[in-house]
């Protein structure tokens, strides 16, 4: 359904043009095309093709080398210069930097006009368009529940021209992510293409540029919760893996939403996916978090400040102190054991010390602080405290 640049140059009206450096980001998506007659590239638009004479960098090599490193950084499609006017052949410099970047360069004959080739891509993008809309129907639709706008009549329609089921869940994946250069394009739908058939055959997939690239996911068969959450999140890994490969030097973070059952459930959903993202990344090392894993963060989040603090030290003032004084590790060593519910083997395992150590720090806990650790109403206070005390330390 998208055109590549690929694609584009084996239809008969562009078979003359030529590809001259980039040749391995030829998959690049063409979203629109435009006639490039000044040195502002500000205006670019990611997946722009710009046709040009060469004529406002012709004589100026440095220009010639910016301009392909800049176009690229901001996710333009390509670069497609008319020769033998203004400049006889494409710089060597402009190859060289297009090979670097993966960033197709493109040659122009001269007898070619520049409008005749704009209204070929341009014809070809608007064929696109029709096509997917008419196979697909618009995206619209998402959009409007995503907005939380009132409920209508008109959505569940709506919703089947795409092909989501009403009546299935659906789970969603927000995704951001910045390059080192400030750009932010990712192309989601090829690399969701790129997933093996076994995912494709069982799941649908809907992806919308909403506050981020967000993946709408849901089974084509009778899926549990569980699975379909376990899904989400093995497609949010191979998407990070697919991305930091072909973008090295991303921050990035994911966040999946709960399982939703119901479709005026998608804004609360998108919210969960983004609060995954916002909490997610203020408490673990990973680049991806769902929302479940953070929720009484979440909750945490909404009691006042001077509140949770208080109750934090009412709960675990004495041995955040004592490892403060003694370079200890009795928070950690605490944390630990509530997570492993109380198994003293699995609490050694997970801090590579000896079980007699833990022991030995569980005993000087409850002497701390005065409570028997064994008790199910004790290990929660302190579970909800240890949370509460890492949200106050990253504040």
């Amino acid at each position: 359904m998208y055109l590549t640049i690929e694609k584009a140059l084996k239809l008969p009206a562009l078979n003359q043009v030529e590809v001259i450096g980039g040749s391995q980001g030829l998959t690049r998506v063409i979203n629109s095309v435009s006639i490039m007659d000044h040195p502002d590239i500000s205006w670019i638009k990611q997946g722009e093709l710009l046709l040009t004479t060469g004529y406002v960098f012709k004589d100026d090599l440095n220009a010639q080398i910016n301009l392909v490193r800049e176009l690229s950084k901001r996710g333009s499609a390509g670069l497609a210069i008319k020769i033998k006017r203004f400049l006889s052949t494409i710089p060597p410099g402009m190859v060289e930097e297009a090979n670097k970047y993966n960033f197709p360069l493109l040659e122009i004959p001269y007898e070619m006009p520049l409008s005749d080739l704009l209204f070929s891509f341009t014809y070809e993008l608007v064929n696109k368009e029709k096509v997917k809309n008419n196979g697909k129907g618009s995206f619209e639709v998402f959009h409007s529940l995503l907005n939380g706008e009132s409920r209508s009549s008109s959505f569940i329609p709506q919703l089947q021209e795409v092909g989501f089921n009403p009546d299935r869940p659906y789970i969603l994946l927000l995704i951001n992510g910045t390059k080192e250069e400030g750009d932010s394009f990712f192309p989601i739908g090829r690399m969701l293409e790129k997933l093996n058939q076994t995912e494709r055959e069982d799941f649908k997939y809907w992806n919308i540029d909403f506050d981020g690239q967000l993946i709408i996911l849901q089974g084509k068969g009778m899926v549990t919760d569980e699975h379909l959450l376990i899904q989400a999140q093995r497609i949010a890994i191979l998407l990070e893996g697919l991305i930091s490969k072909d973008n090295p030097g991303t921050s990035l973070s994911m966040g999946l939403s709960k399982v939703k059952k119901e479709i005026y459930n998608m804004k609360e959903g998108f919210i969960e996916a983004k609060k995954a993202i916002q909490l997610g990344s203020r408490l673990n090392p990973t680049n991806i978090n769902d929302y479940a894993s953070v929720e009484v963060e979440d909750l945490i989040n909404q009691i006042p400040k001077d509140a949770i603090t208080q109750y934090v030290l009412s709960m675990i003032q004495p041995i955040i102190v004592y490892d403060r004084e003694n370079e200890g590790e009795l928070l950690k060593t605490l944390e630990t054991y509530l997570f492993s519910r109380g198994r003293i083997e699995d609490a050694a395992r997970a801090l590579f010390v000896h079980r007699n150590t833990v022991k030995f720090r569980l005993s000087r806990i409850e002497d701390l602080l005065g409570v028997d650790l064994k008790s199910r109403d004790i290990a929660f206070k302190l579970q909800f405290s240890i949370k509460a005390a890492k949200l106050l330390l990253h504040d």
